[in-house]
């Protein structure tokens, strides 16, 4: 098994629109999550498949785009295999958990797919990501653009372009990038 390293950075919205942007583009990605991961944990402890779910992709595709609803999708499956394999394993775990509420606030993060991102280092380092139409039309984005965030500090990018984590931390009040 090859070891892949992780590279974190911050990224930083040029203006407060383009930061609304992402925070809603990250909040639909915990919506997803949590509405999957109801349905899933319901037929859990009702003793049905949790794999036979409704198909909240076409909910998101909107505004998060097919490939980000997809990645947030696998996602929550494999905290599920993961979850299965360690019940296996006799290790005592709980299902996977929410990532917050609408009301307390929810964790702000998704997971945009290797082939759906850029990423240009140099004296302008930046990152573009892709964004539902909804949100485009809402943000004034023309149909084949995408959110540009500047890239903080000097990533090491080496080797193959992983699968993109994007969240918030809330204590540093910065949104950080991790390839995986």
């Amino acid at each position: 098994m090859v070891m892949r390293r992780t590279n974190t950075f911050a990224v930083r919205p040029l203006s407060e629109r383009d930061e609304q942007l992402l925070r809603e583009l990250l909040d639909a990605s915990a919506s997803l999550w949590n509405e999957l991961n109801y349905e899933r944990r319901q037929n859990f402890f009702d003793s049905e498949s949790v794999w036979d779910t409704a198909d909240y992709r076409k909910q998101y595709v909107d505004v998060l785009g097919s490939a980000t609803a997809q990645q947030v999708i696998r996602k929550n499956k494999s905290a599920w295999q993961s979850f299965f394999a360690a019940r296996e394993n006799g290790e005592d775990t709980a299902p996977p958990g929410y990532w917050g509420n609408e009301d307390d606030g929810r964790e702000l993060r998704t997971f945009i797919r290797n082939d759906q991102y850029t990423l240009e280092t140099g004296e302008r380092s930046r990152v573009e990501i892709p964004v539902g139409q909804e949100l485009k039309d809402e943000y004034g984005l023309g149909y084949h653009d995408r959110l540009r965030l500047e890239v903080a500090g000097d990533p090491k990018w080496n080797g193959e372009q992983g699968r993109l984590e994007i969240q918030y931390d809330e204590t540093d009040d910065t949104f950080r990038a991790i390839r995986l």
